[in-house]
């Protein structure tokens, strides 16, 4: 066989080859946009739905407070329950922003880190929740003066201040003095350099998004594939 036979059929085959490594890259990258963004698409249009509900609920704070601001513990269970709905709604905010700005069309390594930065903020925004459980005693003190302020008569046996005697305040007020410092201190410690504490690994773990994690662990597994074809 002539050497530029040889030549020929080498170059042949190493085009043949590289155009097969180009499909199998095209079909991973195709894989790689549909397995991810099925993952995300449900936790997008949740964000979206709690988001509007936080929006709505800002809203109707806001005038409960407008109207009731001189009147002092009203418009303090008001306060802290918008500062609660105001900073969830940020957070649900980022996310929704983190979906909407990720590139399918970049590295694996771009996509993880995008992910990696979504399920930072879902797990701080589980942190927000029990950090924000003492404000939940809001609730019922809001409620009750919606009831009178509106003459709601199917519900005017709903008085948490006149049930408790008054002493609700008081509740909130001792509640709040021993559950926030708590509160504070659970969302300090969980935090990645804390993961070796097995309660922290839990909680980031089942906080995390199963829909993030699948997505995160398919790109692994995409990652080691992708290595082994090229």
């Amino acid at each position: 066989m002539e050497l530029d036979e040889i030549k020929a059929m080498w170059l042949a085959n190493d085009a043949k080859l590289e155009k097969s490594l180009e499909l199998n890259e095209q079909s991973i990258a195709s894989l790689q946009t549909q397995k991810v963004e099925s993952n995300l698409a449900p936790l997008y249009r949740q964000r979206v739905v709690e988001s509007i509900f936080h929006s709505a609920a800002i809203g109707l704070l806001a005038c409960f407070l407008t109207k009731n601001f001189f009147q002092f513990p009203y418009a303090a269970s008001a306060v802290v329950l918008l500062a609660f709905y105001i900073t969830t709604l940020l957070n649900a905010l980022k996310q929704i922003n983190i979906i909407k700005t990720v590139d399918y069309s970049k590295d694996l390594a771009t996509i993880q880190s995008a992910l990696v930065m979504l399920q930072t903020h879902i797990i701080n925004y589980a942190k927000l929740t029990v950090l924000f459980i003492p404000t939940f005693l809001a609730y019922p003190v809001i409620f009750t003066k919606v009831i009178k302020d509106f003459n709601i008569k199917a519900l005017a046996g709903f008085d948490i201040i006149k049930q408790s005697n008054g002493n609700w305040w008081l509740v909130q007020l001792i509640v709040f003095i021993v559950l926030i410092p708590l509160g504070i201190w659970f969302y300090k410690q969980v935090s990645y350099k804390n993961v070796e504490k097995k309660w922290v690994k839990n909680f980031i773990r089942q906080s995390s998004g199963t829909r993030v994690m699948r997505a995160l662990e398919f790109l692994k597994e995409l990652q080691t594939l992708k290595h082994e074809i090229i």
